[in-house]
């Protein structure tokens, strides 16, 4: 019975954690999207066009960060928060902290990281 108080206790703050960050995701994604203006000047236009670029980098990565928060918080409500997505064996409770929309388990994230 405590270990399903403590579970439910650890999901409603993972949930509230994943919806915190889904906010602030998206607000940073925002930002990016906006086209950065310096000025007309050749030198300011090299600039506004780095930033550019570098902004769809970081676009990229937020939707990425984002459709696995989402898919985290799909979980959660599913009841399959916190199962490898590789393995089925469970996610290190540690490791669901650390990183609230891990989808592998230590093992199997490692593994993935070392055929790279």
């Amino acid at each position: 019975m405590l270990k399903k108080i403590s579970n439910s206790l650890f999901l409603r703050k993972q949930k509230k954690m994943l919806q915190r960050e889904l906010k602030q995701l998206d607000e940073q994604y925002r930002l990016t999207r906006k086209f950065p203006e310096y000025g007309t000047s050749e030198d300011e236009n090299v600039q506004e066009m780095t930033r550019f670029q570098e902004n769809l980098g970081l676009q990229q990565n937020f939707k990425n960060l984002m459709r696995d928060t989402k898919k985290a918080l799909g979980k959660i409500e599913k009841g399959t928060y916190g199962k490898c997505e590789k393995c089925g064996g469970s996610i290190e409770q540690g490791r669901l902290k650390a990183y609230p929309a891990a989808n592998l388990c230590v093992t199997c994230a490692s593994r993935k990281f070392s055929k790279k």
